[in-house]
């Protein structure tokens, strides 16, 4: 189910005071806006992502990572997919870096040497971290700062961060809270304390994606989740999900997810049948 909030504080699970984990991810699917209080980087080991980072697109395919600045709002968009995730708290990279909250990066530069040699370190802490030979703790630190070293001395952008305001992140938050419900543009502007020309106009430049368009995502992507995680009758959960033009909604669905929503409810019973 979608989380009530949409900022994402990290759980530390490692001694490096960082948290590390492998996803696997076996169909396609979306993550609506959200922000992190930390560094976050997906390297690609298996498949493709999509994020959308202050309204630019980075496609990011097998051994290719990106770096996601603290505080900025981004989606994903992922197909089947396996992935190592880093995210690293402001607070562990305090006694190596000043203010680290207002660090942007340099993302796709795919063909250098650095960047190879981030994915290959990247590759190397996972396998330290889930294998954990001999003296791990002291070659994961060792991995761990060699990356940051790295990323810090050769990745950093030049030009300065540029977080989403925090009024956008407001309205990002109401919309996810509230997306079943009869959103507008100009319902949100009023709510919010701005003219509706201006609101949409700047939800574009900071996200990619019109206000509208977002907020119908969002629905779409609820009603995914409500498909694999209930039995409620698909009619009753496009109703609930304030998706009330069914054909469209369902077109949309396979442009989305590549299948039908019965297609996916009759996957997931198959799955659970398999699991019992």
């Amino acid at each position: 189910m979608m989380n009530s909030s949409h900022h994402e504080n990290v759980i530390v699970n490692t001694k490096l005071g960082i948290r590390f984990w492998k996803s696997a991810v076996d169909s396609n699917g979306y993550v609506p806006f959200h922000w992190h209080s930390s560094i976050e980087i997906v390297c690609v080991i298996d498949g493709k992502l999509s994020f959308t980072i202050n309204g630019k697109t980075y496609k990011v395919e097998a051994n290719e990572f990106i770096i996601v600045p603290s505080g900025v709002v981004h989606d994903v968009t992922n197909s089947p997919n396996i992935a190592y995730v880093l995210q690293i708290p402001l607070s562990a990279l305090a006694q190596y870096i000043d203010h680290p909250e207002q660090v942007d990066f340099q993302n796709g530069l795919t063909t250098t040497i650095t960047y190879k040699t981030i994915v290959s370190l990247i590759k190397e802490l996972g396998n330290l971290i889930y294998s954990q030979p001999l003296g791990f703790r002291f070659d994961s630190e060792i991995v761990f700062l060699q990356l940051l070293k790295l990323i810090f001395t050769k990745l950093v952008s030049k030009t300065p961060l540029q977080t989403s305001n925090n009024r956008l992140k407001d309205i990002i938050i109401f919309i996810n809270k509230h997306y079943y419900q009869k959103l507008s543009v100009n319902g949100l502007a009023k709510k919010f304390g701005y003219n509706p020309s201006y609101l949409s106009r700047l939800f574009k430049e900071q996200t990619g994606i019109s206000l509208i368009n977002y907020i119908y995502e969002v629905k779409i992507n609820q009603f995914y989740q409500d498909i694999i995680n209930t039995n409620i009758p698909i009619k009753e959960l496009l109703l609930k999900n304030g998706l009330t033009n069914m054909r469209t909604a369902r077109k949309d669905f396979k442009n989305m997810f590549g299948v039908l929503p019965n297609d996916i409810r009759r996957k997931n019973i198959l799955n659970i049948q398999k699991k019992d």
